[in-house]
């Protein structure tokens, strides 16, 4: 049951987190100056929210097997600052925590302005010494707290925000410290405090937190070191089903169309290792066919690898006509070629013509052709000449028109307009 003081809405909503996202479980309306939530099955553990419409105002609570029937009174406007528990030991030991945390914070940030306003070394140093020891009190407080409720799920989050101490570094041959040797000493131990055997993270922004932090911020931005940190971290994730399945499922869709070019092979890794081998086993018939189909032409056009050959019927500019002629890819004679996939009658296709024109003007006579790819099927060939036409694409323009050479499927042109820019050895 939910108390709110000060509230004067009738109805509330109950909600959870998954990852970064929240999503509604239940709805309830205000009886006898409370409001009551009920189910016939217990809530899987997690982390929850009571949300107060229409300005959706909120507080955060916990879940856990332990704590389902429990009661919670808070007031209006800050809830968090009255927010009291009955018959949930668990959500008071995380809120006495957190109210610990918010002093600390404070005090840290008073030590840390005294040591950016210091002028002279021994001011900073006696700062600095403040700062070191609020940091060691905080530690021991966390440990107190983990060591004194194992098994609660307030001490499953603790260690999850808690990060690795790093000792001094050893020495190099030469007699000084190794600069390198706390990055990876905090990399190695990263994960040292997080319980992956705790499907409650699932219902928390954390798992996915920290999986973010691990591989964006701890490892270079290369496919072949993030698929050594993926394979590591589906290892980990393996102590439970759940956080296993939520973690695969996360890192599928992470690299599905990265920002950073070449790092779709890691989508293409995890969709070989866990989709195609049935490890990951609760997806459909459907989803598995178009994440293995987005795989396969993924595959086709990642960095490095030799572009895939295609024989496409050419557009002849001098006579304004389609030929019978078929231009393979791989007889293009230049030091560059840009493979460009465009659409008739596609706006963006045609801005990213006029672009690609400028372009071309200027680097056609330094090595570069153009092999433009046209989406047309036969019934479109004449679109696409009137736009050729228009557009004076005096480049190598061809169609796919009865998609003998597949062309599209080889280049992932699922949406258009798309470039690849191959050098002379068509990778």
């Amino acid at each position: 049951s939910v108390k709110i003081d000060g509230y004067e809405g009738d109805t509330v909503f109950l909600a959870f987190r998954r990852g970064k996202k929240t999503f509604s479980r239940d709805t309830t309306v205000r009886t006898d100056g409370q409001f009551v939530f009920r189910g016939e099955t217990p809530l899987p553990t997690g982390i929850y929210l009571v949300l107060m419409p229409p300005d959706n105002k909120f507080f955060e609570f916990i879940v856990s097997p332990e704590e389902q029937r429990f009661s919670i009174e808070t007031k209006a406007p800050d809830f968090y600052e009255h927010l009291r528990f009955k018959g949930a030991p668990d959500n008071a030991l995380l809120y006495d925590y957190q109210n610990y945390m918010t002093k600390k914070i404070e005090e840290a940030q008073t030590y840390q302005a005294n040591l950016n306003a210091a002028t002279d070394e021994a001011a900073k140093q006696n700062w600095q010494n403040q700062l070191d020891k609020l940091g060691k009190q905080v530690r021991q407080h966390q440990e107190t707290i983990r060591k004194q409720h194992p098994n609660t799920f307030t001490s499953k989050l603790i260690g999850a925000f808690m990060e690795p101490e790093i000792p001094e570094a050893p020495l190099k041959p030469d007699g000084t410290p190794d600069e390198t040797f706390a990055f990876r000493y905090f990399r190695a131990h990263y994960f040292d405090t997080f319980d992956f055997s705790e499907p409650g993270f699932v219902r928390t922004p954390y798992l996915e937190e920290k999986t973010d932090y691990f591989l964006d911020k701890l490892h270079v931005q290369s496919p072949d070191t993030l698929i050594l940190a993926v394979e590591y971290l589906l290892h980990r994730a393996q102590a439970n089903r759940e956080v296993f399945r939520f973690t695969v499922s996360h890192i599928l869709n992470k690299y599905y169309r990265p920002k950073i070019v070449g790092l779709d092979a890691v989508y293409v890794y995890v969709a070989d290792n866990y989709y195609r081998t049935g490890i990951a086993d609760w997806v459909d018939e459907e989803t598995l066919k178009k994440i293995l189909d987005e795989a396969y032409m993924i595959r086709g056009v990642l960095v490095g690898n030799p572009a895939p050959e295609v024989s496409c019927q050419l557009f002849d500019y001098a006579t304004e006509s389609w030929t019978d002629s078929l231009v393979n890819l791989y007889d293009i004679d230049a030091d560059y070629t840009v493979v460009y996939l465009w659409k008739p009658g596609c706006p963006a296709c045609r801005k990213m013509t006029e672009e690609l024109k400028t372009f071309y003007n200027e680097w056609k006579d330094k090595g570069v052709e153009v092999y433009a790819i046209s989406s047309a099927n036969h019934r479109q060939l004449e679109k696409a000449k009137h736009d050729i036409l228009e557009k004076g694409m005096t480049w190598i323009t061809v169609a796919d028109p009865y998609l003998k050479s597949r062309a599209l499927m080889k280049y992932y042109g699922t949406s258009l307009p798309k470039i690849y820019l191959l050098d002379r050895n068509k990778t």
